[in-house]
């Protein structure tokens, strides 16, 4: 499908969005509407690989976390149409500004592979550019959520 890349400033510490970003590894069907059903196929100390039906559709992807840069990797594997992968990123703000928040990027970098996949890109990036947006506000409003909730029960934890 197209490069397609979206980002949102979200207002919940780096610690709440990171453990939001990994929940997605393990729990797809939280994140992504669609998902029949989904399995891992292989783990490593390195990567993590995921096989997913998405309406019927297979999807296999190798998931790397570079917890470094703060970024999850979803590379495609095997796929008959496309090759790529999909990237979670958390930037954090900038320390000269006390009023920046991190940011969650989502990018996906696909290309297609044949003249199918060339049509299929054609008729499916609105789609896809929807679902990736979709998909950023859900982490942003799932991480702003729980930060929430923890401040709620700190406050209340401090009163006497």
């Amino acid at each position: 499908m197209p490069k397609l890349e979206y980002f949102v400033p979200v207002n919940a510490s780096l610690q709440t969005i990171w453990d939001v970003l990994l929940d997605r590894i393990e729990h797809p069907e939280r994140y992504m509407q669609g998902i029949d059903s989904f399995e891992f196929v292989e783990s490593t100390e390195d990567f993590a690989v995921r096989e997913i039906l998405i309406q019927g559709f297979p999807l296999r992807e190798r998931i790397t976390i570079d917890e470094r840069l703060g970024e999850v990797r979803y590379a495609l594997e095997d796929h008959p149409l496309f090759q790529g992968a999909v990237y979670n990123a958390l930037i954090p703000p900038a320390n000269d500004d006390p009023k920046a928040l991190p940011v969650v990027q989502f990018r996906m970098d696909w290309q297609p592979l044949n003249s199918e996949a060339q049509s299929a890109e054609a008729e499916g990036a609105p789609l896809l550019e929807a679902s990736l947006k979709d998909a950023v506000h859900y982490v942003r409003d799932l991480a702003e959520h729980i930060e929430a909730k923890k401040s709620q029960a700190e406050a209340q934890t401090e009163q006497p």
